[in-house]
């Protein structure tokens, strides 16, 4: 076949260079000349054993109207020539654009603001959501299903032609679960950076999302800025996500989408009294997206609202003890807040510190360690002695998610109930990514204590300062991202050689 190879209506521009190892499967850009537009051609063997299972997906998917999906315009034979054996052609809108998989390739994998994220996952859902009434699901949405055009759209292609082709991401779920599955999924790769997909198609090319045991890390707890709204979306759809056996899945696209929308409509705005960071990296702009529930009992009812309706659910998912969760939640918004620090700020004295290492498996039961895990506990004291020269460390990782576990601490307890303003932390070495938490008890899920501020890598002594103080007794420093020992390439570890906490 030649570029200037016209069928009907249709000329043959140029060949889509494809990585796919399947050759059978062609695709073009060609040129409508009646409507005068570029529109794609996918060519399949006619006497492929998939032709039939492709029209027929082409035909349905045909009549699904959304202006968010690549809909199919055509399909015809294209008789066999000297050149080419007789082919069946499928034709659909072209974009002009990136994939989701690319944008977040050429950023590095950094995680999308919350808003964005949301509202292009919100996109992608009422597309494929359009297609539910007509029994048409999409099966194998994936990052590289979705373009972002030029002119900021999202638009979604392959609606059940691309199963059709090539099966289903999980071939063990239902088209229904299996589209709700990847919508999850493309929600953790925006908000965190990587992928947490299951099946057969886990992500080529995809960084893969942190786990303990068989299942994913929460995303709140590689992004801080992720509210546990969005966690537990995730964790109803998600299938590898880890949730209590009352937490039933979302059922289809439309409640995904219902769940999404109303999520969003409960997460407050940044605001200019957002923690930030004094000292370090000066360029830190991550703190600018911290964002919060609109308050602990409302989040609670909202997510309560959205299992009841959509999922027949129970309490909410990916808190090791939903029961202590809920509790931190509902007490959190009667504890005092001071708006305003006065006075002369003061050292708070630390009574005792621990190591927290909540992900670890050190009795090799299967099972994280929760409260009981521990992290060279022997060298904790040497944090909080005053003396620069000696220093708390971490144990050596391969990654710097700490293999998987999704990061390592130190808990600071402060004797009684305190005000807490600030945090400064030495480091010995490299600064690392940290985030101060308070709470009045220990609790064995780092996303549960009330977040204070955080940062990103940056100088050895940083200082974390929110304009709104947290009441608690105990202090955690958490560190989700360990950097790389300059003595040791290719290993990750840390040490905290001082702490000071103020209020």
């Amino acid at each position: 076949m030649t570029e200037s190879r016209r069928i009907a209506r249709y000329t043959f521009l140029e060949e889509v260079v494809s990585t796919r190892d399947d050759q059978s499967v062609v695709l073009w850009r060609g040129f409508d000349e009646v409507l005068a537009r570029d529109v794609s051609i996918r060519l399949i063997p006619r006497d492929d054993p998939r032709s039939a299972a492709l029209v027929g997906a082409a035909q349905s998917s045909a009549l699904v109207e959304d202006r968010r999906l690549l809909r199919i315009l055509d399909v015809f034979d294209v008789p066999a020539t000297e050149e080419a054996p007789a082919t069946i052609a499928i034709v659909s809108e072209w974009a002009t654009g990136v994939t989701i998989q690319e944008m977040m390739q050429s950023r590095n994998w950094e995680p999308l603001p919350l808003k964005q994220a949301i509202s292009i996952v919100d996109d992608v859902a009422r597309a494929v959501a359009a297609g539910v009434s007509s029994n048409v699901n999409h099966g194998r949405l994936r990052p590289s299903s979705v373009v972002m055009t030029d002119a900021h759209e999202v638009r979604v292609r392959g609606l059940a032609v691309d199963a059709a082709l090539w099966g289903q991401c999980n071939p063990a779920l239902t088209p229904d679960a299996c589209d709700v599955d990847a919508l999850g999924s493309l929600l953790y790769l925006l908000l965190t950076g990587v992928w947490p997909g299951s099946g057969s198609l886990p992500g080529v090319g995809l960084p893969r999302a942190p786990r303990v045991g068989q299942h994913v890390l929460p995303p709140s707890r590689i992004s801080a800025s992720v509210p546990r709204t969005i966690d537990d979306c995730v964790a109803r759809s998600v299938q590898e996500a880890d949730r209590a056996r009352t937490v039933r899945l979302i059922k289809d696209a439309p409640a995904f989408s219902m769940m999404l929308g109303l999520s969003r409509d409960y997460v407050a705005a940044p605001t200019d009294s957002s923690p930030s960071i004094i000292g370090g990296n000066p360029t830190f702009g991550t703190t600018g997206r911290v964002l919060a529930c609109v308050g602990g009992v409302v989040a609670v009812a909202v997510v309560g609202l959205l299992g009841w309706a959509l999922a027949n659910t129970g309490p909410s998912a990916w808190s090791p003890n939903p029961n202590e969760a809920a509790a931190s939640m509902l007490t959190g918004t009667a504890t005092p807040v001071i708006e305003e620090t006065t006075g002369i700020e003061q050292v708070i004295p630390v009574v005792t510190a621990t190591s927290f290492d909540p992900y670890s498996d050190d009795n090799d039961n299967g099972k994280p360690d929760g409260r009981k895990g521990r992290e060279n506990e022997a060298a904790v004291p040497l944090a909080i002695d005053g003396d620069q020269a000696t220093a708390w460390t971490t144990s050596r990782y391969r990654s710097a998610d700490g293999d998987g576990k999704g990061g390592v601490g130190i808990i600071l307890d402060l004797g009684e109930t305190h005000s807490v303003n600030a945090v400064s932390i030495d480091f010995d070495g490299s600064g690392a990514e940290a985030e101060v938490r308070v709470a009045d008890k220990v609790y064995r899920d780092p996303g549960t204590w009330n977040l204070l501020a955080s940062a990103p890598a940056g100088g050895r002594s940083i200082e974390l300062r929110s304009p709104r103080p947290k009441i608690g007794r105990y202090v955690l420093l958490w560190f989700p991202s360990l950097p790389e020992s300059p003595t040791s390439p290719g290993s990750f570890s840390l040490g905290v050689s001082g702490v000071e906490v103020r209020g």
